[in-house]
């Protein structure tokens, strides 16, 4: 048996003097074991790297392997017990000595699995009602997107054109805030971003689900569930038909489907009530959606965040390409295993049967069990899905080229932080500083991120090249725009321009002082190559952009889209969840340089006392600089061809 786990979880010190006592002395066959919270445990067969077999169990943050197949049994009949003398396991199976069963109990009672009899945590759970797990909503107004400028300009200090809103919001989030004709939000109480969840009157009770949901901390939203109850028959019936409408425009994957292809199949079943909420003639207003709708959303979004689980968490277990088969049982298992099932405050409130109904249909294709024919919005939703399919594949690849900004970035502060600690010129406090705080950012990076590692920023980059190129391949008259995600930034990057070279170089040696003329190149050649990357991508976002606002009929934006604006995604996760600081801002405070990146402009400017950029204006409210402010030196803009 092998075994690995993660760390536990906070205890109270009376339940860590029992885990303290039990490992005192070795288990004797007489002693009464437990397995706290037994229903919790998943078991799974595995194939290994070598094509063994293992036998997998999972419970709460540990994990259990047997390699052995003699050891099967014991691992299945472990499973099944709350509390059992430790003696009795010798019958398990075809029986063991009970000097190999006493080494495997005490490994168990080692790892925390196993306790001895007096551990006081409940065998079973009640599935009573409990207190919310959330805080209260911060919202007090239900606001949507639909008042995008003031609603950003309120969030984090800067006011976004509604023009420019796909390439901050993903497609799949732009509902969330939104409300149904229920009263509750779309996203219910994973609202992006958290600051807009309003604090809506909800049942929660401890899940008794077994698998990885059984457990006392995170309870169930029933209030979510008796809605999604209400309308399942509809929804089931809207699923088999927007399946089939995947499939026209993706016929290959009648012969299996892929990673990418369920994320984007969810992706555009997210997008059929979306559409319903962002288009301009026609728009279903704030609290109007019919709850059938938005049911349909929130089951569908599961599926969608497990495959982007699988696509880009490397925590776990390895990503997946996403040209990887994928198919309804192995879904499930993996969600089982990778608690995908789980969100920061509670679990997903679908019964086992409701969640392989649901795979079955959208997956499978299986014929829904229960009859629903679409109710009148659900018919009009639906009638809608050629531009709803547009909007999901122009959506995601907008996400695609504006987050493949994340990889390069982090990339950067490496390279960064590898040039700072080799400054081999006249110490300076400059130096100390830049060196001092990149290394924490790049502990952080390390430590905290999913791009820590460069094998993890470029399968991440191969998955947004993917996403890019699949997508487009699926559009209405898509032939011919399947251009990989490289190709199209390589297609978009500007000239390399002497001026930024130059003004750049000046600033970096005035900072830093002189003495280490390699370094200095090294950062010079680092920020620019950002900056170029940074904007190619932003302009191939753009024109995604562009084609979503024409499919809406929403106007185009009144000024240009830049690194400001992109860093508003950031800004809304809020505090906690910024684990890096956008690195336009980074060398901003580090080095008193201002970077301004639109899809049109590079600008170059140094900064006075005030940190405002010498010789130019500040910005206006919302971050745009005023019209026609080309300052002359210590700054310097280039503008490049669109």
């Amino acid at each position: 048996m092998s075994r690995s786990g993660t760390s536990q979880h906070d205890e109270p010190q009376r339940q860590r003097a029992l885990i303290e006592a039990s490992l005192v002395r070795a288990v004797e066959p007489t002693d009464e074991l437990v397995l706290p919270l037994r229903r919790s445990v998943v078991v799974q067969y595995q194939t290994a790297a070598s094509g063994a077999v293992e036998l997998w169990l999972y419970y709460g943050d540990r994990t259990i392997s047997f390699d052995e197949p003699a050891l099967f049994p014991f691992g299945e009949a472990l499973a099944q017990q709350s509390r059992f003398v430790a003696h009795v396991a010798t019958t398990w199976g075809n029986g063991y000595p009970w000097e190999r069963v006493g080494v495997l109990l005490e490994q168990l009672v080692e790892a925390g699995v196993l306790h001895l009899a007096d551990w006081r945590e409940p065998v079973e759970l009640t599935g009573g009602p409990c207190p919310a797990p959330l805080p209260p909503g911060p919202a007090r107004t239900a606001r949507t997107w639909d008042e995008c400028p003031a609603l950003t300009e309120d969030l984090v200090g800067r006011a976004l054109d509604p023009g420019h809103l796909e390439l901050v919001i993903p497609v799949f989030r732009v509902a969330h805030p939104a409300l149904d004709a229920d009263g509750r939000q779309v996203g219910e109480s994973n609202v992006f971003p958290k600051a807009l969840r309003l604090d809506t009157p909800t049942r929660w009770r401890t899940c008794v689900y077994p698998g990885t949901r059984y457990q006392p901390d995170r309870p169930m939203n029933v209030t979510a569930l008796k809605a999604m109850r209400a309308h399942w028959p509809e929804v089931m019936t809207a699923l088999a038909v927007l399946r089939e409408r995947y499939l026209e425009r993706f016929p290959q994957a009648r012969a299996g489907w892929t990673v990418g292809d369920l994320e984007r199949l969810a992706t555009f079943v997210l997008a059929v009530p979306t559409y319903q909420l962002a288009r301009v003639a026609g728009r279903v207003g704030n609290g109007a959606l019919h709850p059938a709708l938005s049911s349909m959303f929130r089951v569908t979004d599961g599926l969608r965040m497990t495959m982007h689980q699988m696509l880009f968490v490397p925590v776990g277990e390895p990503t997946l390409s996403p040209d990887a088969p994928m198919n309804a049982a192995e879904i499930l298992a993996y969600a089982e295993r990778n608690h995908s099932f789980h969100s920061e405050h509670g679990v997903c409130a679908g019964p086992r049967a409701m969640i392989e109904t649901f795979l079955a249909v959208l997956v499978d294709g299986a014929t829904p069990p229960q009859s629903g024919s679409p109710g009148p919005a659900m018919r009009r939703a639906l009638d809608d899905w050629e531009a709803a399919f547009d909007y999901a594949m122009h959506g995601l690849r907008a996400y695609a080229a504006v987050f493949a900004v994340w990889p390069a970035m982090t990339r950067a502060y490496e390279t960064l932080a590898g040039l700072a600690d080799g400054w081999a010129g006249v110490p300076s406090a400059a130096v100390d500083a830049l060196r001092a705080r990149l290394h924490g950012h790049l502990e952080t990076l390390r430590a905290s991120t999913f791009l820590a590692t460069e094998r993890w920023r470029v399968d991440r980059e191969a998955v947004y090249a993917d996403m890019y190129a699949r997508c487009g391949n699926g559009l209405a008259g898509g032939a011919g725009t399947d251009l990989p995600l490289t190709a199209a930034v390589a297609g978009r990057r500007a000239p390399r321009a002497e001026a930024v070279d130059a003004a750049l170089d000046r600033h970096l040696r005035t900072r830093l002082g002189s003495g280490d003329e390699a370094t200095v190149i090294g950062l010079r050649e680092c920020l620019i190559e950002f900056a170029l990357q940074l904007q190619a991508l932003i302009r191939v976002g753009v024109v995604e952009q562009a084609a979503i606002n024409r499919l809406l009929g929403r106007p185009a934006p009144s000024v240009a889209f830049g690194a400001r604006e992109l860093d508003i995604h950031n800004l809304l996760q809020g505090a906690d969840s910024r684990r890096l600081p956008f690195l336009i801002d980074e060398i901003r405070a580090l080095l008193g340089i201002s970077l301004e990146i639109d899809e049109h402009d590079i600008h170059v400017a140094t900064l006075d006392t005030d940190g405002a950029a010498a010789g130019r204006p500040s910005p206006a409210p919302g971050g745009r600089w005023p019209a026609g402010s080309h300052p002359s030196d210590p700054t310097t803009t280039v503008r490049n061809a669109s």
